[in-house]
């Protein structure tokens, strides 16, 4: 059954069905093919985690998959619909229910569908489920201080910019990193869903 593009399949657990990509809960079955995608050294350039193995992502996985059956995240698979292929993947991560809140994070795509359709529909389409279904009146994303490309990606979409956690992460080499926080409220959510759907269907067709 469908419902503002959001499918039931099973445990309430929901299969998210967009225009180019489809979003399915992550299973041990899409491990292999998600560690080919993680490998690519240009995926963590501007973030404070540094994989440089498949080891390493295997990792990123298994612990996604863990979290996932203790209800402590929701991570997804984006699926590209015309080839069946993974794009990458991304989670809803530190949710409180009591406060009605979660971190939409650890989005991670393959250098391939960047500059495409591929990450604006995963935003919406995982913000659609945690207002409309979740019933959560605010996300969080988190952005590494350097990372402009991602920051203006954010603030594209009509995320707020809230502020800066200053020395908020140390890397591997011992670099230490701000954090930037945005968010997007329930009250927010009608105007960036409308901007969502011009950005994937009016700006993104005339490319």
């Amino acid at each position: 059954m469908s419902i503002g593009g959001i499918f039931v399949i099973s445990n309430n657990i929901k299969e998210l069905i967009g225009t180019s990509i489809r979003m399915v809960p992550m299973e041990a079955e899409h491990k292999a093919e998600l560690v080919a995608i993680l490998i690519y050294p240009q995926i963590w350039e501007y973030t404070w985690r540094k994989i440089t193995s498949a080891a390493q992502a295997e990792g990123l996985i298994d612990t996604a998959l863990a979290n996932q059956a203790k209800g402590t995240e929701l991570p997804f698979v984006m699926i590209e619909q015309s080839t069946g292929r993974i794009a990458g993947t991304s989670r809803i991560m530190h949710i409180d229910h009591i406060h009605r809140n979660a971190e939409i994070g650890c989005t991670w795509i393959s250098p391939e569908f960047w500059r495409t359709a591929v990450n604006t529909e995963a935003k919406s389409l995982l913000l659609q489920y945690c207002f409309e279904s979740l019933g959560f009146i605010r996300v969080n994303f988190t952005i590494v201080g350097d990372n402009l490309r991602s920051q203006q990606a954010i603030e594209r979409i009509g995320a707020v910019r809230e502020g800066v956690l200053r020395k908020h992460r140390i890397t591997a080499e011992g670099s230490i990193l701000d954090t930037v926080l945005y968010s997007i409220i329930d009250d927010e959510w009608p105007a960036v869903q409308a901007n969502l759907h011009y950005l994937l269907h009016v700006k993104y067709a005339e490319h």
